[in-house]
């Protein structure tokens, strides 16, 4: 059993490996570049959009980390890459997925600060990029597979604090979480599963 990341050489991507690595799991990253092997680490070349490459990577009992970023050539590669990867999981037995989304995707747009909602309608980047999540949120909850979403607040570089706000953001809540906070709670939920089919963050 391995734990494959996908989207594992972005920046949160790469906190994940880490974290996973000083746990001593056996990781399997998606990359478009040739990288050399580590204890403990392969990398697999080739494309999340290539359902090909990603069934063949995956095998029965592997967990796998979502961790895929918006891609400005192509506007709907978070929603696409994890259809295929939800596709290759169905097929080879794959069950426990953890999908890193975003505040402000799905249902949780209702509840953003108007001055969040403005500045996201404003940005086509910004707003390709949230209803990308939305939609890749949508086929991870239709999917039969022990799924949890993630959605942290707006995400920033800074020390580990090992403390968590679960759940909808209220007027008091911090909205700003550190990257290290993240992916250490994507790391702790693999084998947690407090959230499964639930939306966490």
């Amino acid at each position: 059993m391995k734990v494959i990341v996908f989207g594992g050489t972005g920046d949160i991507g790469q906190l994940i490996v880490q974290k996973l690595l000083a746990k001593e799991e056996k990781v399997c990253v998606l990359t478009r570049q040739i990288k050399e092997a580590q204890t403990n680490l392969t990398y697999e070349v080739g494309n999340v959009l290539e359902i090909e490459t990603v069934e063949k990577i995956i095998e029965p009992n592997d967990k796998v980390i979502i961790s895929l970023g918006f891609n400005n050539s192509s506007w709907d590669t978070m929603s696409q890459g994890t259809s295929n990867i939800i596709a290759a999981m169905s097929k080879k037995g794959a069950k426990r997925l953890i999908c890193l989304s975003a505040q402000g995707a799905g249902d949780s747009w209702d509840y953003m600060p108007d001055e969040f909602k403005v500045m996201v309608m404003n940005n086509d980047i910004l707003n390709a990029s949230f209803k990308d999540h939305s939609i890749q949120e949508e086929f991870v909850r239709q999917s039969d597979l022990d799924w949890t979403i993630v959605r942290p607040t707006e995400i920033i570089n800074d020390k580990e604090s090992g403390t968590f706000t679960i759940n909808r953001p209220t007027e008091n809540s911090r909205f700003q979480i550190s990257n290290l906070d993240v992916a250490q709670f994507i790391v702790n939920e693999l084998t947690a599963e407090k959230y499964i089919h639930k939306v966490a963050m």
